[in-house]
């Protein structure tokens, strides 16, 4: 059997910018809203949320799969309040990524078993604290399965490779 397709669903990327940046010239010029500490600015397209802490002179985003997109999407949003994209220097943060298990897992009988599970009754999952790989997995009912604080892809990508075959093995597939 080969092993299931997981698909990055998210990355963060956080930019730190040579330059102070004025939050209250952020809210006036691109509409960015502030939230406790943080400006947030929601983008249509693409689909991003941009966090702007000022006093650290960062700006996170959230939504994108590569890294190279998340920093158009800041060089757009600082060219546009007229501060240069030179010098930004990046952090890339954690991956969360997805795939569907060949068939509909026991999650009951799993909590039972894994002594590294515990069932979220409100998802209707199992947590899985995954200490092998460094993350959590969250694995519902019918086998989408959810890879959470991940290092890299590739991390997600083995996971979801051991997660399967241990399954497998475990009998707690459907």
């Amino acid at each position: 059997m080969a092993g299931p397709e997981v698909v990055v669903e998210n990355q963060v990327f956080r930019f730190i910018t040579p330059e102070s940046l004025d939050a209250d010239y952020i809210v006036s010029e691109v509409g960015a809203v502030r939230s406790g500490g943080l400006l947030v600015k929601q983008l249509r397209n693409p689909p991003y949320t941009i966090l702007i802490d000022v006093s650290k002179s960062s700006i996170t985003v959230h939504g994108s799969t590569k890294e190279v997109l998340a920093r158009m999407a800041v060089s757009e949003l600082l060219l546009g309040l007229g501060i240069p994209d030179s010098g930004l220097r990046t952090e890339i943060g954690p991956v969360t990524s997805s795939c569907t298990m060949p068939s509909s897992v026991d999650i009951d009988r799993a909590a039972d078993v894994l002594l590294s599970a515990r069932i979220e009754k409100k998802l209707d999952a199992i947590r899985i604290a995954d200490t092998r790989h460094e993350l959590e997995v969250l694995v519902f009912r019918n086998g989408r399965t959810v890879f959470l604080d991940a290092i890299s892809s590739r991390i997600a990508q083995r996971a979801a490779e051991y997660w399967m075959k241990r399954f497998q093995r475990l009998r707690l597939f459907n």
